[in-house]
């Protein structure tokens, strides 16, 4: 990682010591900074093309998207911490939504009426850091049995007086 030197207008090392790690976000701001910020968070994941539709639109689901180029329904899942049930609450979170009828898809967004009712929706989990058997449950649902989903661990750093994640 190179620093903007905006007085030279050119790259230079960051200083030794300036990059600084800090503790995860807890849930709450993490689902609050994404919320906030979904398109340039959904960019820097490499999907550009959900689109957040709603924050916790049901008990259990953190976030509600549709992928436009797929037709499909997504559910975004946010954790701050490494927590042995973190996949778990994200599964049950897809498997709410794949309960929804065409009637309550459309209730939480009228983009939902896109989406197939009863079919699997894409599983996208966001946290500080996972459970090493999460993870490998997580391959192998998706290797053994066709499961979309993506696990992202993000992190904090401080820079000066600015935070990175």
């Amino acid at each position: 990682m190179l620093r903007i030197d905006e007085t030279s207008k050119t790259l230079v090392a960051p200083q030794a010591g300036g990059l600084v790690t800090e503790a995860s976000p807890d849930r709450e701001e993490l689902l609050a900074l994404v919320g906030a910020s979904w398109e340039a968070f959904a960019q820097e994941l490499g999907l550009p093309s959900l689109k957040l539709l709603a924050t916790e639109p049901l008990p259990g689901i953190d976030m509600l998207a549709f992928d436009q180029e797929a037709g499909r329904a997504v559910v975004v899942q946010v954790t701050g911490e490494t927590v042995e049930w973190q996949l778990y609450r994200a599964l049950q979170a897809a498997a709410a939504a794949a309960g929804l009828d065409a009637a309550q898809l459309e209730a939480v967004h009228e983009s939902l009426a896109a989406a197939v009712p009863g079919e699997t929706p894409q599983l996208v989990v966001v946290a500080g850091a996972y459970d090493p058997s999460a993870l490998a449950t997580a391959g192998w649902l998706s290797r053994r049995h066709g499961l979309d989903i993506s696990t992202y661990a993000v992190s904090v750093l401080r820079f000066g007086n600015e935070r990175l994640l």
